[in-house]
């Protein structure tokens, strides 16, 4: 399990109160059984700014396909691309999920991106300032 950083509470809405710890870990289980089978050159491109996209994103969105999961999509000035990590918030529900893990993460296109901050659920939280 590898530790990833910790969520800003006060940016993800209703689930404030409910979280049961800021921290969020990329487990072994998705990493191997998931990450690397599906999105492996996204992992290998952006796995060194998973803290920095969980930390400091762009938009966080609740996701209406997955329940108490939010998707942080971050737009990398460095790299010139965009990432999307999808995240399953540890609130106490399920035993055996102490800690906010990743689920999946990707690169996303100019289309992808917008068609998610369009549909993919309610915005908690935007950067109001992308320029960094």
């Amino acid at each position: 399990m590898q530790y990833i950083g910790k969520l800003n509470i006060n940016l993800i809405g209703k689930y404030k109160n409910e979280i049961k710890t800021n921290e969020v870990v990329l487990t072994d289980e998705r990493l191997k059984e998931h990450i690397l089978v599906y999105h492996k050159k996204d992992y290998e491109e952006f796995h060194l700014f998973l803290k920095e996209i969980i930390e400091n994103p762009d938009y966080i969105i609740e996701d209406n396909k997955h329940i108490d999961t939010l998707i942080f999509l971050k737009e990398l000035q460095k790299l010139e691309k965009k990432c999307r990590i999808v995240v399953k918030l540890a609130l106490g529900k399920e035993e055996g999920h102490p800690k906010n893990s990743i689920i999946t993460m990707m690169k996303q296109n100019n289309r992808t991106w917008e068609q998610t901050i369009r549909n993919r659920g309610k915005i908690l939280w935007q950067k109001l300032d992308k320029k960094e």
